[in-house]
């Protein structure tokens, strides 16, 4: 059963590779650090050194059998009813260690079905159900599909794999594991936006704000005061949180460097969505966040967003009736010039990449009727301020 251990394509291409095997069951380690554990709150990494460890394999099998999220229960009935139906194979990765006699290989996408497996066989041997001969046959050696790439380019081939499966394709992640993808891609391997969105079947600009977020979640999750209160279901409200330009600006949100560059800021922000005290959050879903441009900017709604003794609601009736008023007075040209060229500089380098000729027509109308309003303008000041004639 022995393969070339990372062999790259034969051909010597970049591109991602498999070679097909039947693979023993008791040859597969399930991976602890799959994406799919990050929203255990309780979870924590493995050094990858250690994966093959019995107790680091069976506490990878105990959580996957006993968080019903994972629905390993049913599929094991499925596989029972049914068979194993190899629809699909597993994918692997060749591991290493010392220690390991036996080509050993690591799952990179099957975890489930590899688990399911695995339980059956182990109930099998401790007297829990019986399997039949034939059972235990087919559930003991499985197709496989080996990855194959350069050892420098293996992870970021997993990464890859597991992105065309998890979020372009039909077996979807969550949100947050999705965005830990990402930022990954992005950090450990410096690919840039419109790379990882090529690899994952989505927009350059989506990639570059769901890497936003989870950074701006990061910040929270290693926040000393913050950090217990911090939870995977925060990610979306940080996703909404990057896309609103003048929110994003009034909690200290720096674009260029990816960050937040004013911690109280920062912290304003996340005691709105994990109070220290006993109240409870302000913002519980990412349609609160977004109703914050209603407020962030209004003195009065502002105030009541950040008072513990009020409600969100209270904010929500003041930014009304602040709106209200602006409304009846008007605005002057200067504000409205203020927030057009707000929105103007709010403008990302990776909309610029995704750019149509539409939008280069749009700006186009744009700067002529500012030009035009201009000259109109300089008429009628040079004039001491009387309306022109038509």
């Amino acid at each position: 059963m022995k393969i070339s251990k990372n062999a790259p394509p034969e051909d010597g291409s970049k591109k991602i590779a498999f070679k097909s095997l039947n693979i023993e069951l008791k040859h597969l380690l399930l991976d602890p650090n799959n994406y799919r554990f990050l929203n255990n709150l309780s979870f924590k990494r493995k050094i990858r050194t250690k994966f093959h460890l019995p107790n680091v394999q069976e506490t990878t099998l105990r959580l996957l059998e006993l968080d019903k999220a994972y629905q390993l229960q049913e599929l094991k009935k499925s596989i029972l009813t049914n068979g194993y139906v190899p629809m699909e194979r597993i994918i692997v990765v060749p591991y290493e260690h010392e220690d390991l006699k036996d080509d050993t290989y690591l799952v990179v996408e099957g975890n489930r079905r590899v688990a399911a497996l695995k339980s059956l066989l182990q109930e099998n041997e401790e007297g829990v159900r019986e399997l039949t001969p034939d059972e235990i046959s087919s559930f003991s050696e499985i197709p496989c599909a080996i990855l194959r790439a350069g050892q420098n380019s293996l992870v970021h081939a997993e990464r890859v794999i597991m992105g065309i499966r998890h979020i372009a394709g039909p077996k979807e992640w969550g949100a947050y594991q999705q965005a830990q993808l990402v930022l990954e891609l992005h950090d450990e391997e410096n690919e840039e936006f419109s790379k990882i969105g090529e690899h994952l079947g989505i927009s350059a600009v989506e990639v570059a704000r769901r890497y936003r977020a989870m950074r701006a979640l990061k910040t929270m999750e290693n926040d000393e005061l913050y950090a217990s209160s911090s939870s995977p279901e925060h990610y979306r409200l940080f996703h909404e949180l990057v896309s609103l330009p003048d929110v994003r600006k009034r909690f200290g949100w720096d674009d260029e460097g990816n960050k937040f560059a004013e911690v109280e800021n920062a912290r304003e922000f996340f005691d709105l969505i994990a109070p220290q005290d006993e109240n409870e959050a302000k913002l519980k879903t990412y349609s609160d966040v977004r109703k914050l441009k209603f407020i962030i900017g209004r003195s009065k709604a502002e105030a009541a967003l950040f008072d513990p003794d009020r409600s969100f609601s209270d904010a929500l009736l003041l930014a009304d009736a602040e709106i209200s008023e602006e409304n009846a007075k008007g605005f002057s040209i200067a504000e409205i010039c203020r927030d057009v060229r707000k929105q103007i500089e709010g403008i990302k380098a990776t909309q610029l990449e995704t750019a149509k000729r539409a939008d280069l027509d749009a700006l186009a109308r744009l700067l002529k009727t500012v030009q035009e309003l201009k000259k109109t303008l300089e008429k009628q000041l040079s004039n001491g301020g009387a309306t022109p004639a038509s």
